[in-house]
């Protein structure tokens, strides 16, 4: 009767099974461990929707390389694309975005928010800060209006 032997064990990463939102976590933040995914994450935040094509131009990038961003950005719930004809167009997740950012403030502890105390100025009374945002809304702006 031959003897069985023993099957061999396999190497899994230890985030790439669980559920936990600290591996969702890890997985969210290494993607955007990369300077180049940076910059596509920085240039779609000033436009609603762009062709990857006009980014990886944009950008300095080949075609290829755009795409193996791309699908790691995708993997993360960064980024979003739809196929029209030939054309491939992507644009942020910001729901998935901001509900990383919640849970990230949550594994630090806080509520989501940071609180008024954390945002004051060592020696500045409260009252006496403004509580104006730093910046203005917003505005969703085409492609051309970013290039020039």
């Amino acid at each position: 009767m031959p003897v069985e032997q023993p099957r061999p064990h396999r190497h899994v990463l230890p985030l790439a099974l669980s559920p936990l939102p600290e591996a969702d976590l890890a997985g969210y933040f290494e993607s955007l461990g990369n300077p180049t995914r940076l910059r596509i994450v920085e240039r779609l935040a000033q436009v609603k929707e762009a062709r990857v094509s006009d980014v990886a131009l944009l950008l300095g990038i080949s075609q290829p390389r755009m795409s193996w961003h791309l699908r790691l950005l995708r993997r993360a719930r960064i980024v979003t694309t739809k196929r029209e004809g030939r054309e491939v167009l992507c644009r942020l997740d910001r729901e998935s975005i901001a509900a990383r950012l919640a849970n990230f403030s949550q594994l630090l502890g806080g509520a989501g928010e940071p609180s008024q105390e954390s945002n004051q100025k060592p020696g500045v009374d409260p009252a006496e800060s403004s509580s104006k945002p730093l910046s203005g809304p917003r505005r969703e702006r085409s492609l051309p209006e970013v290039i020039s």
